[in-house]
């Protein structure tokens, strides 16, 4: 079935509610859904003008949201969640900015702590052999944590990967 294309600005600005009205969007994502639905540039530009006027578009509290959706509830690391901004649209530097504010509320290495308490359930690092070692420490690296938060992690925790 070929896609509906929009007649008109009317019929985009109607669409982008109707989106609007399912989840949150980044800028640069509903400029995608427009032009993508047949819009030109200066007419998708013009709707997310007014969007964005009306405080139904902002990539700073998408951004935010985000942030502490993926570090506190998916027990991410910063390098992940700002992966996963940059590929919802949201530019680098805001992206960051809003890891170092969630950064405040939680620490990364706490969850880092969490995760790793979670991933051993109760085993010590010492009873550990040294390639499940390794493939502990690549989990929290795909994770998004830091190699010197995983590497002080692991210390704490009674053991390194170098055994």
């Amino acid at each position: 079935m070929p896609k509906k294309l929009l007649k008109s600005p009317e019929e985009g600005e109607e669409y982008a509610f109707r989106l609007l009205g399912i989840r949150d969007y980044t800028h640069e994502e509903m400029r995608q859904k427009l032009e993508g639905k047949g819009l030109g540039d200066s007419e998708a530009g013009e709707i997310l003008k007014k969007l964005e006027g009306r405080g139904l578009i902002d990539d700073r509290r998408y951004a935010r949201r985000l942030a502490v959706h993926y570090s506190r509830e998916k027990l991410w690391g910063p390098q992940q969640v700002v992966h996963k901004l940059l590929q919802r649209g949201i530019a680098l530097d805001l992206a960051k900015e809003v890891i170092d504010q969630a950064e405040e509320d939680g620490s990364s290495r706490e969850r880092l702590q969490k995760v790793l308490r979670l991933k051993l359930k109760g085993q010590g690092l010492e009873e550990m052999l040294p390639q499940e070692k390794r493939r502990l420490t690549r989990y929290l690296r795909q994770r998004g944590f830091f190699w010197e938060d995983i590497m002080e992690a692991l210390q704490e925790a009674g053991g390194s990967i170098e055994e």
